[in-house]
């Protein structure tokens, strides 16, 4: 497994299995992001059962949260008979269900007896409103009640290309090259030991980072330096302009969009790949597809 793809599998994650869009729209998942959530949609097609999704998604990330949206209807699958399946097979992972609202208390009882005494998830059932607008409140509180930000305080992109800086130090010495990761407080880069000299916690002024398109300014200072088998990396920590930790606001409301880009991207590549693969693979026993056995070309 080479290093970018071990990069995008770190982390908790947050998996809507077969998500009901018009009860969760896509800006959710960025809304989410601003919380310090990675979330993600995985919807079902005709090139590949959910099923096989959902066993590779659990094989490959290790800390992830699946919640399972039981009112999707797909044939010859009973949701509560695959979500006990898992359960069992995978007795680790996290798991939890969405549904619409019910206009019976007694069919609601129902499914929380169902799923959280008999089958024994641990993420909850939780039942959605017909106003959208509602559900974000909600899914935040479930994100938040399940711990779905990991040990991370904000997410992490990493950057695979299109995303680039320049600095110039109180002391004249100008840099710029490729940015290694990024969140909406703090940003890397890689670059030879002696390309740079600051001291640690030192300010650099009107750093320029160029993201996918989207062009911003921040101060920042150097939060820690460790040497890797690339060269020196250097972590820097977003000032605003008022001195405070972090973006200014409209360069951090930027920004989001852009980081959202970023992960929807290295996951969802690195999902395809291994959704393609297996579905090649179908004929096969399990059709699943660990990532050691991809070819080193398709990752």
């Amino acid at each position: 497994m080479d290093n970018l793809v071990d990069e995008i599998i770190k982390g908790r994650k947050t998996f809507f299995i077969a998500p009901d869009r018009s009860l969760l729209p896509q800006g959710l998942l960025e809304e989410c992001l601003t919380m310090g959530y990675e979330c993600y949609f995985i919807d079902n097609d005709i090139f590949l059962s959910i099923e096989t999704k959902v066993e590779i998604i659990l094989s490959i990330f290790k800390d992830s949260i699946l919640f399972f949206n039981i009112d999707f209807r797909i044939p010859n699958l009973n949701w509560a008979q695959f979500i006990q399946q898992m359960h069992v097979k995978y007795p680790e992972a996290l798991f939890g269900v969405v549904y619409a609202k019910r206009q019976s208390p007694a069919e609601r009882t129902a499914i929380e007896r169902q799923y959280l005494y008999t089958i024994g998830i641990q993420c909850g059932c939780i039942q959605l409103e017909y106003q959208k607008k509602n559900n974000f409140d909600i899914i935040e509180k479930v994100l938040w009640a399940n711990q779905a930000m990991g040990r991370r305080k904000n997410v992490r992109a990493v950057c695979t290309s299109s995303c680039n800086f320049q600095l110039v130090t109180d002391a004249k010495e100008g840099l710029s090259g490729k940015l290694s990761d990024l969140s909406i407080s703090h940003f890397s880069f890689c670059v030879d030991e002696n390309a740079l000299t600051l001291a640690e916690y030192e300010k650099v002024h009107d750093v320029a980072l160029s993201i996918k398109g989207l062009h911003i300014r921040s101060d920042a200072v150097l939060y820690m330096t460790r040497k890797t088998d690339a060269g020196k990396l250097f972590v820097f920590a977003f000032v605003s302009k008022s001195g405070q930790s972090g973006l200014d606001p409209l360069n951090k409301q930027l920004l989001i969009p852009k980081l959202y880009e970023i992960m929807s991207e290295n996951c969802n590549d690195l999902l395809d790949k291994l959704f393609n693969a297996a579905s090649r693979k179908s004929s096969s026993s399990s059709g699943i597809v660990e990532l050691e056995a991809l070819d080193g070309n398709e990752l």
